[in-house]
């Protein structure tokens, strides 16, 4: 049985998505909000605010009483890195406290992912694609506290897996993503401004979502405790804003490039240039010959 943490988020609702497509195994899919979101025969919803320890314990008795071993996809947190700035206690909270509570809790676990993000690796450049152990150097508090949380999974003895910048339609109703904006301005005949120098190895919901259910489903105790879910191509989130244009079939003229000189005043929490990622290792664990963006 799959237990999906945060799974009316972005990337939840495409892992979800991937598990009933492409397994036969039942979903307990929580959220702190269920409102509107119905079980169906393979799916039961649990609303559960992860930062309550009431909740939490609640719901660590509910599947431990289904009796059946766990897949844990761990997707809550607090991750917008502007907020987390802004809001550190209730990031550390959400993201640090919360987290290793739930580790302590729940039981009866065949495998546990914990999806973290390229900001842990800091600053690089066009000329290197970071590898799983290199030395991680996050240039905000956001990537800090990402740092922190992979190191209580892997002392618990569970698997992270890093994602770079993910982008694609998204399958919350009445909730936008980056990718939904960039199609409402250009086809009403606006432009939107994005950076062409700086490049991360990036990925749709669905690719991304795919290859964690992958690796769930492949799970031994072989697998190294730490991969890159990333893209085999360098590109910048102009080259990314051109490709839904060209897709849509708008006039690439409407996408601007700027550059990272001109973020001054766009971001409160400093961002990294390029955080490329080297995939190697999650190709070669799952066979596969490549990994691609698709939009």
């Amino acid at each position: 049985m799959y237990l999906i943490v945060g799974a009316n988020g972005f990337l939840g609702s495409y892992v979800m998505k991937k598990v009933l497509e492409t397994t036969k195994e039942k979903v307990t899919a929580v959220a702190r909000n269920t409102k509107g979101l119905c079980d169906t025969e393979r799916v039961t919803w649990i609303s559960c605010d992860i930062s309550n320890r009431k909740e939490t314990d609640m719901l660590a008795r509910r599947v431990h009483a289904v009796g059946e071993p766990l897949n844990v996809i761990f997707l809550a947190a607090y991750h917008h890195p502007d907020q987390v700035e802004k809001h550190p206690k209730v990031a550390w909270q959400i993201n640090i406290t919360a987290l290793a509570y739930f580790l302590n809790v729940i039981e009866n676990v065949r495998c546990f992912f914990y999806p973290s993000t390229d900001s842990v690796y800091g600053n690089g450049d066009v000329s290197y694609h970071f590898k799983e152990t290199d030395s991680l150097k996050p240039v905000n508090r956001y990537g800090r506290q990402k740092t922190a949380a992979e190191a209580m999974v892997n002392a618990y003895g569970y698997q992270v897996v890093r994602f770079p910048f993910l982008i694609a339609p998204s399958l919350v109703p009445e909730k936008e993503h980056f990718y939904d904006q960039i199609v409402t301005v250009i086809t009403n005949g606006g432009t939107i401004e994005m950076f062409a120098d700086s490049f991360r190895s990036s990925l749709d919901f669905d690719t991304a979502a795919g290859v964690l259910v992958q690796l769930v489903e492949k799970y031994s105790d072989h697998m190294p405790q730490i991969l890159n879910i990333a893209g085999d191509d360098d590109l910048s989130k102009y080259d990314i804003g051109i490709r839904i244009a060209k897709k849509l079939h708008v006039p690439t003229e409407r996408i601007i490039p700027i550059t990272m000189d001109d973020a001054s005043g766009i971001f409160q929490a400093k961002r990294a240039q390029s955080t490329l990622m080297d995939n190697t290792k999650v190709k070669q664990y799952l066979g596969l010959q490549e990994i691609k963006l698709s939009i």
